[in-house]
């Protein structure tokens, strides 16, 4: 937990050292990120950051809660999707907020790009899908198959862990190409495939 020393700083140096944090863990994983460069980007002594975080797991919990900050406070204004649209519509709409996301913060969606590559304990327990995001698609799942739309033979918690794979490798992939247009294009590609199958219309019984 961040200490009430780091909250009384001044907002020069509180600022000095977010920038330190996040050019840090921006720039290397979790577990190759250094206290070290820290200190020194932020030009203050190691004694000075174990007064305003415990360790390096606090000062990299309280960064990733003021990115979710800001995350709330720039996606509060994004149009949700309507009860009418399937549930590859909302991965879609969900695709379109993350491309926002990067548009507008890209060094903030590079630190979350990192923890994909960190295979610390620490990271493992941190980037478990959030269940209750997971059950929301699973239930979105169960709505278009009662609706006709998914067979009621599939697994809805199967497709949705096979659609977040898929829509987080595209993420990456687009990120660093900058490629939004062909990320959604991609996306609506591969969504078609699975919506329609691979078979060939004689033989596909969906």
């Amino acid at each position: 937990m961040v200490t009430s020393t780091f909250q009384r700083l001044d907002e020069e140096k509180k600022k000095r050292l977010m920038d330190a944090l996040i050019h840090e863990f921006s720039e290397h994983t979790f577990s190759e990120a250094s206290i070290n460069r820290i200190v020194k980007d932020a030009n203050i002594s190691r004694g000075s950051f174990y007064q305003y975080f415990t360790d390096k797991e606090d000062c990299y919990l309280y960064l990733l809660q003021v990115i979710a900050q800001e995350k709330y406070i720039l996606f509060q204004g994004v149009v949700q999707q309507t009860p009418h649209d399937s549930v590859y519509d909302e991965y879609l709409g969900m695709l379109d907020r993350s491309i926002l996301w990067m548009k507008e913060k890209p060094v903030y969606y590079k630190i979350g790009a990192l923890m994909d590559l960190d295979n610390s304990d620490f990271i493992r327990n941190m980037t478990k899908l959030n269940p209750q995001m997971m059950e929301y698609f699973h239930n979105l799942i169960r709505r278009d198959q009662e609706r006709g739309i998914i067979r009621k033979d599939i697994d809805p918690v199967t497709l949705s862990e096979m659609l977040f794979s898929i829509t987080r490798a595209m993420l990456t992939e687009h990120f660093y190409k900058q490629d939004f247009t062909g990320m959604i294009e991609k996306a609506r590609k591969i969504f078609a495939i699975i919506q329609t199958g691979t078979q060939p219309k004689e033989n596909n019984h969906v």
